[in-house]
């Protein structure tokens, strides 16, 4: 399987976690130092253990992607995304278009995300956990 494509079998997995809010899963996609990482409306970095803890309160109820590439160099992959979602975190309306980049490393013949950038288009602010 070409590298490009086991990335993006690697990335569909890791949305269909985040969808059925399977923390296992989605863990098992993570890199140890995973975070999530928003610039706008305001900067939120989000550490991977705080992001596990609040996907059980992730309801995405739809979810397109409009857009996306993906690219690898010596380890390290970048999947750019433009998608539309609509979805509540911790009961906010997280509904809106997205520019998501992601970067994934290879670790040991594994690939795992590193960082995910997110940047709303249309959503508000990110919600934060209690």
């Amino acid at each position: 399987m070409p590298v490009e494509d086991d990335v993006l079998a690697r990335a569909d997995a890791w949305q269909t976690a985040i969808e059925t809010r399977d923390a296992a899963a989605a863990a098992d996609i993570l890199a140890d130092d995973y975070a999530l990482v928003v610039t706008h409306p305001a900067p939120v970095v989000m550490r991977r253990n705080e992001w596990l803890g609040l996907l059980p309160e992730y309801d995405v109820r739809a979810y397109e992607i409009r857009h996306r590439s993906v690219e690898v160099r010596d380890g390290l992959a970048v999947v750019v995304q433009v998608v539309e979602m609509t979805a509540v975190v911790t009961g906010v309306d997280r509904s809106g278009s997205f520019a998501l980049v992601d970067l994934w490393i290879d670790n040991a013949g594994r690939w795992r995300v590193w960082r995910r950038h997110s940047t709303p288009l249309s959503a508000g602010s990110m919600p934060r956990g209690s």
